[in-house]
């Protein structure tokens, strides 16, 4: 049985580089990585984001592109 991913975001080439500079930047100046990145009023929580980032990485290694759009899934938070 196959699990249905929720989407939470989903952004274009162009969106996702912005948001790599920001947490980029966010690291820069505190020094680790955010715990959250808000974009257009939604919460992109670390595990999110860094899945988001392996995604791309692979898809990268894989097509030697980089895809079109990049979607962020919800993923449960671990505490």
């Amino acid at each position: 049985m196959k699990i249905k991913k929720e989407v939470k975001k989903e952004l274009t080439k162009e969106e996702y580089s912005d948001f790599i500079k920001k947490v980029i930047s966010i690291n820069e100046k505190q020094k680790s990585m955010p715990s959250y990145v808000m974009i257009d009023d939604v919460k992109i929580y670390k595990n999110e984001y860094i899945e988001a980032i392996e995604n791309v990485n692979k898809f990268i290694l894989e097509n030697g592109r980089h895809p079109e759009t990049i979607t962020i899934y919800v993923k449960r938070r671990r505490k």
